[in-house]
Parts: structure tokens; sequence; C-alpha cells
């Protein structure tokens, strides 16, 4: 039973190494990003795409149709939550996805599209595939099979917890830094969440 445990442990770890980095550039990049109020952001590419809303839609819908016309690569339709008017009184949706955000602001009046695209950082890149998961309601492929590792590793991450303490019990349950180690982990633990809760 060790040897399966042992092997098992380490093909789940190694299929799981890239995701975990990702894990981690993702952690590092959310400590040291500055807050939202203080981030530069980059300059959006803008390009203007002809565009009649027809007659008749409630705002969902327009967005729907929005969606459906502008094929974003990897953008998910807008739930009616995230869906507004501008200052102007016109249709701003903002599409979100790993690689950035594009905001559409539909000029009705004009019967066009203005379509802004913001350039995310590798690091941000990272984040946004991190943050991804079954929840995200993509209809596009390439993001459903992403949120399927993502569901996959998280799982992956607990039982790797659970049979890594399976291998030390079973090997060197004895070997006191093994269990200094634990007795500090889940002491830290225990302390963090009282003073959080």
């Amino acid at each position: 039973m060790y040897s399966l445990f042992r092997k098992v442990h380490m093909y789940v770890g190694l299929l799981n190494l890239s995701i975990l980095l990702i894990f981690g550039v993702a952690g590092l990049q959310a400590t040291f990003e500055p807050a939202p109020e203080q981030r530069k952001r980059p300059d959006a590419d803008v390009e203007f795409r002809d565009f009649t809303v027809p007659a008749g839609l409630d705002d969902k819908a327009a967005a729907d149709q929005v969606h459906a016309f502008l094929h974003l690569p990897l953008a998910a339709p807008l739930p009616k939550y995230a869906i507004r008017r501008d200052a102007n009184n016109d249709l701003a949706l903002n599409f979100y996805t790993a690689n950035g955000v594009r905001r559409a602001v539909v000029l009705e009046k004009e019967h066009r599209i203005r379509l802004e695209t913001e350039h995310t950082t590798l690091a941000s890149y990272l984040n946004g595939l991190h943050a991804t998961t079954i929840n995200s309601g993509s209809p596009d492929w390439r993001v459903r099979w992403w949120t399927y590792y993502n569901e996959f590793s998280i799982w992956s991450l607990i039982g790797m917890s659970i049979s890594g303490v399976y291998l030390w019990l079973a090997s060197r349950p004895r070997y006191s830094p093994a269990r200094w180690t634990f007795v500090f982990g889940c002491g830290a633990f225990i302390f963090l969440y009282a003073l959080t809760r």
C-alpha cells in the first residue's frame, strides 16, 4: 500500500507541476501588485465596428447580440448584473478573459461599436488563468478545458496533502523534524484562523 501511495503521490505531483507554478506566480503577482486605484492602466487599442442594435431589445438581449457579433476569443456572454449604461446612456460592456479586458461601448445613434482592447502582462495572464474555474460559464472549449485542469489540480492538492501525511506516518512517524513541522503548520493555521474569525 505504501508503494502505491508513493507512486500516486509522485505522479499526481508531476501532473500538477505546471499549474502549481501558475498558482505561485498568481499569488506573487497579487502580493506585489499595487492597489487598484494606483495601477497604471495600459493604453488600449481602439477600433470601431459597424453594428445596429435590433429594435425592441432590452439591454441583456442587446448585450447578447453584441457578444455574438464581436465573437471575442475566450469571452463568455455577460450576466445581467454586469451590463450597464455609461454617462452618455450608451451600453457599456466589459468582457473579461485571461488575456485582458475588452470594452465594448454600443454607440446606438452612430450604429457602431467602440471596442477597446487592453493587453495584459504575463503575470496578469497567469493570474487570470489561475482564477478561471468551472463556474466561469465560458462557451469556449479552450477555457472549459482549462477549468477542468484547474479543478483536477485543486482536488489533486487535497489528495496530495492527505497522501503526504500517510506517507510520513507509514515511513517515519517518529522522525522529530517531521513531527515539529506538522505541529507548526497546523498550529499556524489554527492561530491565524482564530485571529481572523
